[in-house]
């Protein structure tokens, strides 16, 4: 079944190009948990909303290009939470485009621990964005949202980066996992894996 692009849930897609190229439709269940994650994070911050980018097309046809799984309906890619840099919530996905093209990456901060220190392979290298990027992390609300989707066990995995893991305090958690140096990077977004 498709996601709502239509506010009429607190769920919306990143760009409006990922329902008007119908490559946001997931399984029922994956649908309700995501709704029940997007209605932890509102409760904990009113007005907010839970992004989403890739999830599957209506065909259920996998894998899903450019992803190596994706199309059955149980795979998504979410957004993270940002602020300005002054930690000002924002309330839309930051402009990456005007910043080299980047994604609204969060590095590794000195100290942390970097996943993939000779690099990842082919297309899945993706340089850090500049250091002078108007957005950073919301780790507060990229916690909450992270938490309800662990909890609930209608979802199989989450990936996220290794440095991410640690820094928002659930490191080792058995649902939260690295894809790889073969993988995207997942400090960009996450990929949620459901039962």
């Amino acid at each position: 079944m498709s996601l709502p692009c239509d506010a009429s849930t607190p769920l919306e897609p990143t760009r409006p190009r990922y329902c008007r190229d119908d490559r946001h439709w997931v399984t029922p269940q994956a649908r309700a948990a995501l709704i029940d994650a997007a209605d932890a994070v509102r409760s904990a911050y009113p007005g907010e909303v839970l992004r989403f980018m890739d999830a599957s097309g209506p065909d259920g046809v996998k894998p899903f290009p450019p992803h190596l799984s994706h199309g059955d309906g149980r795979q998504i890619d979410l957004g993270l939470y940002y602020t300005d840099v002054q930690g000002r919530p924002l309330r839309a996905f930051p402009a990456y485009e005007r910043h080299g093209g980047y994604w609204p990456a969060e590095p590794p901060r000195p100290g942390e621990i970097v996943a993939c220190p000779q690099g990842r392979v082919g297309r899945a290298e993706k340089p850090d964005p500049p250091p002078d990027r108007p957005w950073r992390l919301d780790e507060a609300r990229t916690r909450t949202f992270l938490q309800a989707l662990i909890a609930d066990p209608r979802v199989r995995r989450v990936l996220i980066e290794p440095h991410l893991e640690r820094r928002l305090g659930l490191w080792g958690h058995p649902k939260l996992r690295f894809a790889g140096c073969q993988a995207a990077r997942h400090d960009d977004h996450i990929h949620v894996d459901f039962h």
